[in-house]
């Protein structure tokens, strides 16, 4: 897979002020592999139930959820962080 694209850059370089977390409903997740392939961050893999969560910084692109078939992928914002003065 290439990398991402230069508008996509500077969307997770702008969202990188937050912190999210990209969160699977287990419930939902068929195990179809596509929020896998298509993070740009590479933060998505199987757990060891079979199912898709996220692994690493997640920076709220909003990909995996737009993509999944089942709907089962929500972000949730759970700190902001502060510029330092």
């Amino acid at each position: 897979m290439k990398a991402a694209s230069h508008a996509l850059q500077n969307k997770i370089n702008e969202l990188k002020l937050r912190a999210f977390k990209a969160l699977t409903d287990l419930s939902k997740c068929k195990s179809c592999g596509t929020c896998i392939r298509i993070c740009p961050l590479r933060i998505r893999e199987y757990g060891l139930d079979g199912k898709a969560i996220t692994v690493g910084q997640c920076y709220g692109c909003n990909i995996c959820i737009r993509k999944c078939p089942n709907n089962a992928i929500s972000l949730y914002i759970y700190q902001i962080n502060r510029e330092k003065k």
